[in-house]
């Protein structure tokens, strides 16, 4: 345990409480009962809750309509969820890949070669480029290379 672990055992043991105050407070706890009329009234007022969410339950329209589940034939015991669901999924759409343009750049950054880095953006700070370095690049950029005039 470290110091202010054994400190605040230290403290809190010490602390006492008088035995009128714990009398007092036994015989306060003591007096506090629960009602038992509002125990019959909540009884009775969740049964009929229950009740009636039964009967809504028989009685709803879905219940007779077959609540759009699908229907149990002979040949098809065990209708599988997931053909169910493809379904009714729109079809997924994959996305192309591209490729990168300034991956060799970002391979030779993490290998630690900056020359290649540093002279792409000494040339687009001379002229405005189609495609300008990525903003990370650029701040690596912006930290490794000095521009020299």
């Amino acid at each position: 345990m470290s110091n202010w672990e054994h400190q605040y055992r230290e403290e809190v043991s010490a602390f006492t409480s008088p035995q009128q105050l714990d009398t007092q407070v036994l015989q306060q706890a003591k007096r506090l009962q629960p009602k038992k009329d509002i125990g019959r009234i909540l009884s009775r007022a969740s049964l009929g809750c229950a009740t009636i969410a039964a009967i809504l339950m028989l009685v709803h329209p879905a219940q007779h309509l077959g609540a759009l589940t699908p229907r149990m034939t002979p040949e098809n015991e065990s209708p599988q969820p997931e053909l169910e669901i493809a379904r009714w999924q729109p079809p997924q759409i994959e996305p192309e890949t591209q490729e990168d343009p300034w991956q060799a750049l970002r391979n030779q950054v993490t290998a630690g070669n900056y020359i290649a880095l540093c002279q792409e953006w000494r040339s687009q700070q001379r002229t405005t480029a189609e495609q300008p370095l990525p903003r990370e690049l650029r701040k690596f950029a912006q930290k490794r290379c000095r521009i020299l005039h």
